[in-house]
């Protein structure tokens, strides 16, 4: 039995230095093994954070370059004003009611009317034009209120104590019907003539011959040839010449 002593004491050193290393390990802190669970939530945590960082750039990014210019560009200068312009036309027509016939030629700022019934009633008019209205007087209180618009003189006209409302279109030019305004002039036996004549659109003549300076007495005019501008009053013929806005002729 001694001689086994020894050996016997031997194995239970050892059996007693294997349960101290079991019993050093199991009470060794978890927090020395590796955590990996730890290192992948750090590593993930950098890519999570970004987003709100990104999100907060983009809200607060300036507006396009494009926006900022219109808003500061200057309005666009307004546009004048248009310039009312006075025609340069001549008007004729049949007045209210028929009875007779009125001319109107208006030549830059100034203006020439005629008024006709064929015999007894005629008048020559002048005047200012003013804006869009003409106001003209001739002799025996002849007189004559209108304006003009759309190609038309609308108004008034009185001559011998009759009146007459009117409005007239421009006239019409053609080679068979020459309508406008005529006028001719002449000295017989000492006393001074003034024929006057209105071509209508449809070749129609309205005419009258003052005789006498003041106009005191008028009888229907003979027909003007319009191919050649003449009239004749028994052996006087009467060299007529147009009384025209657009040409300034008789202005």
């Amino acid at each position: 039995m001694k001689r086994n002593t020894p050996l016997i004491t031997l194995l239970v050193g050892a059996a007693l230095g294997v349960v101290l290393l079991v019993a050093s390990m199991l009470t060794t802190p978890s927090s020395a093994l590796p955590n990996y669970s730890a290192a992948a939530a750090s590593s993930a945590a950098p890519a999570s954070s970004a987003a709100p960082v990104e999100s907060s750039e983009s809200s607060e990014a300036p507006e396009p370059a494009e926006s900022s210019v219109a808003a500061s560009a200057p309005a666009a200068a307004p546009s004048p004003a248009p310039t009312r312009t006075t025609p340069t036309a001549d008007f004729t027509g049949r007045v209210g009611g028929g009875g007779g016939s009125v001319a109107v030629a208006v030549h830059g700022d100034k203006a020439i009317a005629y008024v006709c019934n064929g015999s007894t009633v005629e008048g020559w008019m002048r005047g200012k034009v003013e804006g869009d209205k003409l106001v003209l007087t001739g002799k025996n209180q002849t007189h004559l209120t209108a304006s003009y618009h759309a190609g038309k003189v609308t108004g008034d006209v009185e001559a011998h104590g009759t009146d007459y409302s009117f409005s007239v279109p421009t006239v019409s030019k053609s080679s068979s019907k020459s309508s406008g305004l005529y006028q001719a002039t002449a000295v017989v036996q000492g006393k001074t003539i003034k024929a006057g004549w209105i071509v209508l659109g449809d070749g129609t003549q309205v005419g009258s011959v003052e005789i006498g300076e003041a106009g005191e007495k008028a009888v229907t005019a003979p027909k003007l040839d319009v191919a050649t501008m003449t009239a004749r009053i028994g052996n006087v013929v009467l060299h007529a010449v147009p009384v025209s806005g657009v040409t300034g002729s008789g202005f």
